[in-house]
Order: structure tokens, then sequence, then C-alpha cells
């Protein structure tokens, strides 16, 4: 979170120390009317493009964004942990046994150790939905890696929809900025008649020019830090599931859960490693 503030602090105080710093006065910047055409603009078309489950999506991962996300050391440590003991259960009790943990994970003797894990629902359905399909006992034929694959392209692919969506409101923010400009020089031409005020026509052309500016450094300055940290925390997100599917497809193949785990260790990235601690 306090790396996110930085950034917020380093963006704008750069941008507003620097205009100081030529001599500016921050009143010229504020117009108002110019922030309701663009940012309104921006968000109707979020809003207009998307389903209603992109827009709660979004709200999330804008609390992930500060917050820095739900993957960290201590949901691995913790899915591993509870991945191993399930593997050892079911190695000790049968597979079956798994199913009064799977059903109710929070009064689970085993799951209910692991708070970090159960309070993330992503991580938590993946493992026990695919627990509770092998409790089926699918057919040999289904490779098992592949259904685990295509359920993590599916849920990547949901996700994704936040910055696919973001990132083209940015790619339109610099038009809805010219948009406002071309407004603004609109108003400023009926200055030009009669006797003309020179100070009032300078002001509107600045509010025009405003216009501009609030386009390009909301799309750059604002969205597109955004954008590119959501696709950041969603990479993390993918790579905890593929070290718990590492672990699922061997641990269906029946290799024992020690060396199954140790499979899932090797997925884990490099930044949630114990040894980068």
């Amino acid at each position: 979170m306090i790396s996110k503030l930085i950034a917020v602090f380093v963006i704008f105080g750069s941008l507003i120390g620097g205009f100081l710093m030529e001599g500016g006065n921050l009143a010229a910047l504020w117009h108002p009317a110019e922030l309701v055409i663009i940012v309104g603009m921006g968000l109707g078309v979020f809003l207009g493009s998307t389903p209603l489950a992109v827009w709660k999506q979004t709200l999330r991962y804008i609390g992930r964004y500060f917050s820095g996300g739900m993957i960290n050391q201590r949901l691995y440590d913790e899915t591993l942990q509870a991945l191993d003991d399930l593997g050892r259960e079911a190695r000790v009790s049968g597979v079956l046994s798994l199913e009064s943990h799977l059903e109710d994970p929070e009064s689970s003797q085993i799951l209910s150790q692991y708070p970090t894990l159960l309070k993330n629902e992503m991580v938590l359905n993946f493992i026990v939905d695919n627990l509770s399909f092998m409790l089926l006992n699918p057919p040999k034929n289904i490779d098992m890696g592949e259904h685990l694959e295509s359920q993590i392209e599916a849920i990547i692919s949901a996700k994704m929809e936040v910055p696919r969506a973001t990132g083209k409101v940015s790619n339109l923010m610099p038009g809805f900025g010219i948009i406002a400009a071309v407004m603004g020089v609109i108003l400023t031409m009926r200055l030009l008649s009669g006797e003309m005020d020179i100070a009032k026509i300078g002001e509107s052309i600045g509010a025009a020019l405003v216009g501009t500016l609030t386009g390009i450094f909301v799309a750059f300055g604002v969205i597109a830090p955004f954008t590119s940290g959501v696709e950041i925390i969603i990479r993390q997100e993918r790579a905890m599931l593929e070290m718990v599917a590492g672990f699922l497809e061997l641990f269906a193949e029946g290799v024992a859960p020690a060396l199954a785990l140790e499979v899932g260790k090797q997925r884990i990235p490099p930044e949630f490693r114990p040894h980068d601690e």
C-alpha cells in the first residue's frame, strides 16, 4: 500500500511541482467542467462496454491495487501446508476421507488451521472443486493436467476483462480531452465579437487547453498505471493456481504427497520464495 501512495505522490507531485516551478498558478488548472466531461465520458464508456460482473471485479481490483493484492508468501506457505495435510490424510485414510473437509472447509480440522487460505476464495475453491472432482473417480482417459489448465485459462481470462477494459478507456481518454478542448474553443469563439475582452478570451483558451492536458494525464498518469498493476496482480494469481495445479495433477496420478509438494514448490515465483525474504 505504501508503495502505491508513494507512486501517487510522485506522479501528482511532479505535475504540480513542475508547473509551479515554471511560475504557474494552480487555479489555472482547476476547471471542474473539464473533469466532468472527460472523466464522465470515460466512466460512461467503461460502464457501457462492460457487464456488471466486470464493474464489481474492477472495484475489487482497485482495493487490491492499493492494498498490494491477495497473493503473498503467507498464502503460499499455508496453501502448501494445507495440500500436504490433505494429501497425507488421503494417503492414510483413503481419498474418501477428504469429503468432510471439502464440504465445509471452515469446520475442517485441516483447512480451518489456515485462515489466509480460507479468505482467498479463488484458491480455496480451486482446491476444493478439483479434489471433489477426484472423489467422483473420473475416467482414466481424462488428462488431469489439461483439465486443470483449462480451468486456469477460464479463470484468468475472466479476470483479464478488467485490464482489457481499463486499457481501452485509457487509450480513449486523450480523445475525450480533445473533445473538451474543442468545446472550450467553441465557447471562446462567442467572445470574438463586439468589444473583445482579451483577458476572458485568454482564460477561455487556457481552459480548453487544460481539457487536453487532463485527458492525457488521466490516461497515462492514472489509468495506465492501474491497468499495469492489475495485470501484475493477475499474473501472480495465475502463478498461484499453477502451483496448486502442479500438486493436484501428481496427486491424481497417485504420486506421494511429499513429491507432489516439491513439484508445486518449483512453480512458486521468485518473489514469493522463502529465500527471497
